[in-house]
């Protein structure tokens, strides 16, 4: 778990039902203002380990601390989650069910990397998918293999917060490690002040994100395909367009959102031209690309 001013109501909840299905949990601190206060609620817990950044490293960061920490102590599997995820009950057995009946089907030689749930929105009840597409789910209650994220070399701190999911799962699977959605599993889940727009024939998600973070969306998504190779100029300007025209719709501070994408585009641009002017774009042997 990683946190960050972290609610200790959340905590509180997801702590103690967590404990009830896994062996340990480790949380890295991205330099809360209340760590003191998160310190003395897990002191309570001989399962858990507080490991402190000390200041906002970013999650791409904190989740290769947490891996290296899983990865030295033994395990195989790692459950990564938001400090204010809602942990259903029967959440690892459902995993392991799914795994073990991917296994039979596949004659115990099933590689797999990352098992993921089924999310339900908090604020509305709508169900979806955190598996968005073939290689693509995000962190918030995937179940990755240890020795799979040790192969690919682990998140990309560059990324810092959004896109880091994301560019991980696609090199998962592109490494020959698929992602595999357990619909036993439904967990309820928040992204921020999201809501589903109901327009008849589509329903887009308005995010409602804080600018800042449309900025590291617009930012990360150009690296990202760049690095992966599916970069296109032209799919980078629908995207961006697609998502100011949700943004100028259905969403409040559209000034401040639109300036903060476009300096996410045009610094997306930046580091495309970086790396078109380097050698092999990114270091081969920390991201297993060229």
């Amino acid at each position: 778990m990683v946190t960050f001013n972290p609610s200790l109501d959340d905590l509180r909840a997801s702590v103690p039902a967590l404990l009830k299905q896994v062996e340990a949990l480790i949380v890295v601190d991205n330099g809360s203002g209340n760590v003191e206060d998160i310190a003395s609620f897990v002191a309570g817990y001989p399962q858990v380990t507080l490991l402190r950044n000390g200041k906002n490293l970013g999650v791409a960061a904190a989740l290769n601390r947490i891996f290296e920490c899983a990865e030295k102590a033994g395990f195989d599997w790692v459950l990564t989650l938001d400090d204010d995820s809602e942990i259903p009950d029967g959440m690892i057995d459902g995993y392991r069910r799914c795994l073990k009946d991917r296994q039979d089907r596949e004659e115990g030689s099933a590689k797999v990397g990352i098992v993921c749930p089924l999310l339900v929105n908090r604020k509305d009840g709508t169900v979806f998918h955190s598996k968005r597409n073939e290689n693509e789910c995000i962190t918030s209650g995937s179940l990755t293999n240890v020795v799979a994220w040790r192969e690919i070399g682990g998140f990309d701190d560059w990324l810092f917060i959004d896109g880091v999911d994301f560019d991980f799962s696609r090199r998962l699977v592109a490494a020959g490690y698929p992602i595999v959605e357990c619909k036993a599993v439904v967990m309820p889940h928040q992204i921020g002040e999201s809501r589903t727009v109901n327009l008849g024939f589509k329903h887009p998600i308005a995010w409602n994100h804080a600018p800042f973070r449309w900025y590291y969306i617009e930012r990360n998504a150009l690296y990202i395909d760049k690095k992966l190779g599916t970069y296109s100029w032209l799919h980078s300007v629908a995207r961006i367009a697609q998502d100011m025209l949700i943004v100028l719709l259905f969403e409040r501070d559209k000034g401040k959102k639109i300036g903060a994408m476009l300096r996410g585009w045009h610094a997306g641009k930046c580091k495309i031209r970086q790396m078109n002017a380097s050698k092999n774009g990114v270091n081969k042997n920390k991201y297993g690309l060229q």
